[in-house]
């Protein structure tokens, strides 16, 4: 019972971060969407091709009604990822509230463990279910020419988890106790590096490994930080 009255407490003073981002998505990616479906869901362009013309595959797909709307899903997963890391692991260092939340009646690996989990619904909450939910209009075949593949899907999530990484990555460098033209840089930084590397892949199998590999790092350092830091 402790620990889930310790996650509510999370989630409620991420809550605002959470519902900013659902919202800032949902209206901006979701009017996109709606624009698109509303001009004729890119019939406009396949009407362009001469009656009886051979269409290569690749023109069917190239231009994704999800386009814009994947392009705010990335900025909006970003934002959170940065918002979230400087909320849970930055605000308790300027408040001086640490040394209050680290001698509850719980070790540090469960309270550690109740942050990253908050993180993690929040995404899932505000930015998952709204993908999904998006995902499945621009598949409806009465509002959009040709469905939407698989792999637009996945790259959706690929975009949440990079946000993930970037929590990450800013949860590290809150946690550094090191000056910033040393090392507390190191977990944006490396953030960053992970996301470039990570976009400019086209097997999605590589992509993952990418995030993989880098979020093993960041999250092993975390563990180690937090672990042993004097607060």
């Amino acid at each position: 019972m402790r620990f889930f009255a310790l996650l509510r407490k999370e989630l409620w003073e991420c809550l605002p971060w959470i519902l900013l981002a659902a919202i800032v998505f949902f209206v901006i990616g979701g009017f996109s969407l709606r624009a698109v479906a509303y001009q004729g869901g890119l019939n406009w362009y396949y009407s362009r091709l001469s009656p009886g013309s051979t269409v290569d595959p690749y023109r069917l797909t190239y231009r994704s009604p999800l386009q814009v709307t994947g392009m705010w899903l990335f900025c909006s997963s970003i934002g959170l990822g940065l918002v979230l890391g400087i909320r849970q692991f930055w605000i308790p260092h300027f408040t001086r509230t640490w040394p209050f939340l680290l001698h509850r009646s719980v070790n540090r690996k469960t309270i550690l463990l109740l942050k990253l989990a908050a993180a993690t619904i929040g995404f899932i909450i505000s930015l998952g279910i709204l993908w999904i939910a998006l995902y499945w209009y621009a598949c409806q075949p009465e509002l959009f020419t040709v469905p939407q593949p698989v792999r637009v899907f996945i790259e959706g999530w690929l975009f949440i988890i990079l946000g993930l990484v970037v929590y990450l990555g800013t949860a590290l460098s809150g946690l550094s106790t090191a000056r910033w033209y040393t090392t507390k840089i190191f977990g944006l930084a490396f953030a960053t590096i992970v996301i470039s590397t990570t976009i400019v892949q086209w097997r999605l199998a590589w992509a993952f490994a990418v995030i993989i590999i880098g979020a093993a790092v960041l999250l092993s350092q975390i563990v180690d930080t937090f672990l042993r830091r004097e607060f």
